[in-house]
C-alpha cells in the first residue's frame, strides 16, 4: 500500500516539487525550510524513497502500482477511522500520539467491517466480477461508497494534461 503523502497538500496552489519539500519539511525534524533540504549531506532522493519507507511501514516494494485503487484515504476516512477504531478498541483520533506503524498495524488487523465490505466490492467491481446479492443490494443502498474517482495517479496527470493541452 503506498500513501498519497501530498493528499494534505492536494489543495494549496503549490507544484509536485513544492509540496515534495513541503512534506520533507514535515517529515524531517532537522529541516524548517528548503535551504536546509538543499544543504543536507544525503542524496534528495534518498530522504524521499526513506520517507516513503517509512510510511510503507518499511515494506520495502518494487514500486509496481495497481491498475486500480479500491481505497481512498480521504474520501474513505470515515470508514477507516471505524474500522480502526474497533480494532484498536478506542477512538484513534483522540488520541494524542499514536505512531504511524501502530495505526497501520490496527489498519492491517482489521476484519469484518463496512470498510472490508465496500472494498471487496469495489475490488469485484474494478475487475469485473459478478456480485453477490446482497452485495448489489449493500451497493444499491449505500452509493456514496461506490462513485468516486479510482484512476491511478497516472491517469490522473494523464488526463490533468490532456484537459490542459485542450482547454478544458
Amino acid at each position: 500500500m503506498v500513501l498519497d503523502c501530498f493528499a494534505c497538500l492536494s489543495d494549496t496552489e503549490l507544484t509536485e516539487d513544492e509540496r515534495l519539500y513541503a512534506c520533507l519539511i514535515i517529515f524531517y525534524e532537522d529541516f524548517e525550510d528548503i535551504a536546509d533540504i538543499d544543504n543536507a549531506d544525503a542524496d534528495i532522493n534518498t530522504l524521499i524513497k526513506e520517507m516513503f519507507n517509512f510510511f510503507n511501514c518499511d515494506n520495502r516494494q518494487s514500486g509496481i502500482e495497481k491498475p486500480y485503487k479500491v481505497i481512498d484515504w480521504n474520501g474513505d476516512s470515515q470508514l477507516i477511522c471505524s474500522a480502526v477504531n474497533k480494532v484498536a478498541n478506542q477512538e484513534v483520533r483522540s488520541v494524542e500520539y499514536m505512531h504511524w506503524w501502530t495505526f497501520m498495524g490496527y489498519f492491517m488487523e482489521v476484519g469484518e467491517s463496512t470498510l472490508a465490505s465496500v472494498v471487496g466490492i469495489r475490488d469485484k467491481m474494478m475487475k469485473g466480477k459478478k456480485l453477490e446479492k446482497y452485495e448489489t443490494e449493500f451497493r444499491n443502498s449505500n452509493p456514496q461508497y461506490f462513485v468516486w474517482d479510482s484512476r491511478t495517479q497516472e491517469q490522473l496527470k494523464a488526463d490533468e494534461l490532456f484537459n490542459e493541452l485542450w482547454g478544458k
